[in-house]
Order: C-alpha cells, then sequence, then structure tokens
C-alpha cells in the first residue's frame, strides 16, 4: 500500500549524531559526577528529551547549568561531528512534491533539535515536527506518533514510521502504525530483536528502491 504520511526519527536515521550526543553527554556527566559513561550506557538513557536524561544525571538544583552546559557543546561542535544522509532527505522532497506528507518525530528536546534542523536548513522538509519535550510521554510510549496524526488527521493504516531503534518500532506499533527499522547508523546491536518491525532497511540504496517501487505512479 502507499503511505499517505511519513514520520521520521531524526537522530541515526536522518543524521549521523552519535559522536556529538556522545560528547555532550559525557562532558556533562564528567563535570557534574567526576567519572565517564560509556557509549552503551549512554545509549541507555536514550527515550526521554536530554532535559530529563540530563536531570536524572545532576538533579534538579543543577539542571538548569548543566543544560546550558550541554546546549553550548552541543552548538559548538555540531557541524565537526554530526554526518547527514542527504540520500534521505532529497527522497524525502521528492515524496513531499508527490503530495505525501513528512513529518518529523524525534526524542530530542526543541532546542537541540532546532540547532540541527536550522545548521542543515532541513525545516523546510517537513509539515510538522514534535519534539521529545511537546508530548506528555516518551517513545516507547505512542504520544509523539499519535499527535502527528491527529494533526493531520489521517488513519494509523496510512502512516508508517522511520526510526533506527526498538523504541521507534514500539512506538509506532503502540499508535497503530507501520514502523520501519532503518539499519544504515545504527547504534543497536540488538535493533532486530523484541519488537517485529514491518520493514526493515539496511541502507539507502534499500529504501529508495521500496519508495520507487511504491511510488511510482504517483505524480
Amino acid at each position: 500500500m502507499t503511505f499517505k504520511l511519513m514520520i521520521w526519527d531524526l537522530d541515526n536515521t536522518l543524521i549521523g549524531s552519535s559522536k556529538l550526543l556522545w560528547g555532550a553527554f559525557n562532558m556533562v556527566f564528567e563535570k557534574y559526577t567526576g567519572s565517564k559513561l560509556s557509549p552503551k550506557e549512554i545509549v541507555q538513557l536514550y527515550g526521554p528529551p536530554e532535559s530529563d536524561v540530563i536531570e536524572k544525571i545532576v538533579g534538579k538544583k543543577r539542571k538548569n547549568q548543566a543544560l546550558e552546559d550541554f546546549y553550548t557543546y552541543y552548538r559548538e561542535n555540531h557541524d565537526k561531528l554530526v554526518d547527514t544522509f542527504s540520500q534521505v532527505f532529497e527522497l524525502i522532497q521528492k515524496l513531499r512534491q508527490k503530495g505525501i506528507k513528512q513529518s518529523l518525530f524525534t526524542s530530542k528536546g526543541r532546542r537541540s533539535a532546532d540547532i540541527t534542523l536550522k545548521r542543515l536548513d532541513i525545516v523546510k522538509l517537513f509539515d510538522l515536527v514534535v519534539c521529545g519535550d511537546e508530548i506528555p510521554r516518551p517513545k516507547p510510549y505512542p504520544d509523539g506518533v499519535v499527535k502527528i496524526i491527529s494533526y493531520f488527521s489521517f488513519s494509523p493504516e496510512e502512516v508508517i514510521y522511520f526510526g533506527d531503534s526498538p523504541l521507534d518500532i514500539q512506538s509506532a506499533h503502540q499508535a497503530g502504525v507501520k514502523g520501519a527499522l532503518v539499519l544504515w547508523d545504527s547504534i543497536h546491536p540488538d535493533a532486530l530483536g523484541g519488537e517485529k518491525p514491518d520493514f526493515i532497511f539496511l541502507d539507502i540504496p534499500k529504501l529508495e528502491e521500496w519508495i520507487e517501487q511504491v511510488y511510482a505512479g504517483i505524480e
């Protein structure tokens, strides 16, 4: 079937941001606790927006200052530590031209998401952006996906969500939409376990091939 709305995750789906996020979280963790986290430990913190993660690390009293440190590091190191998957940007633009609505749902807070969206000039690719600090509950809860579906008034059967993590697939399925697992920059070695995705794309050419087949007749 052809989907009328596509929802995309941001980190490790549209951009390769592991080095930036690991650096930012570790800078905060080392400054406020005196020790470092391993990449695996950082990944286990993913799901809530960075404000919630940092509060968990440093506590409520030091949260605001630690957040400012996080955003300073994020902003200053963004361009040298983030990889972009421009082929996916091009696909999204082509799909928009065919009338397929495009949305972004990221666990990031609005502040860090806006830094990335503006630096890469990709705000224009999306009809709606929903961030992790704009919903009641984080992934794997369906709140973000449900918010987007409600905004466009599509039925869940008309929607697909692309993400790199089991959390994304769980969020999709709890909202009643199809979940597509993309693995071209996955940081999850167990990404094929647990929740079963409806589609799996090991690389961007496979996604391009699928889109060409599914949407070939749409002008």
